[in-house]
């Protein structure tokens, strides 16, 4: 039979091997829960985290302020104004990666964010990301007095014209 002495470092070993097996699945848990917290806040920005909020309808002034050809970039509203020969249409300046004023690009005719680098043609439709889709097209509308009005929170295809005279 084996004495107290003999049977001290065969315990020792197996609080040794209890602790590694311990420490190695803390360590593993704690990676895990890294790993999850990383892939959520990396998929958060899948999705654009821009609000337009609610709608919002701007006077944009009277029609000679917008000549037909290159856009017009109307600040208090936030949107380019583009017309041509079929009427008149309004094209969003909010950067549909983050956020935010895209310029014209005066190379290409399309517009860029200055911030990110996401470039769109002239239709709006994205380019270069990483911005993940086009910039959205809103109404405008004239009012009775015949001045133009734009409700930022009404999109409309990109097909969609006022009719002005």
């Amino acid at each position: 039979m084996a004495t107290e002495s003999e049977k001290q470092p065969e315990m020792a070993g197996e609080v040794g091997a209890d602790r590694r097996d311990f420490l190695w699945k803390v360590g593993c848990a704690a990676l895990s829960i890294a790993g999850v917290e990383a892939a959520a806040s990396t998929l958060r920005f899948a999705k654009a985290p821009v609000s337009y909020g609610p709608a919002q309808r701007r006077s944009l002034g009277d029609l000679t302020r917008f000549p037909p050809g290159a856009p017009v970039y109307v600040e208090d509203a936030g949107v380019f104004v583009l017309r041509d020969a079929k009427g008149l249409r309004a094209l969003s300046a909010t950067c549909t990666h983050l956020g935010c004023t895209v310029r014209t690009d005066r190379e290409t005719g399309g517009f860029v964010c200055p911030c990110h680098g996401s470039r769109y043609d002239k239709e709006g439709k994205v380019v270069a990301g990483p911005a993940p889709a086009s910039l959205p097209f809103v109404r405008v509308d004239q009012d009775r007095r015949g001045r133009l009005v734009v409700d930022l929170g009404t999109p409309v295809d990109a097909d969609f014209r006022t009719k002005v005279g």
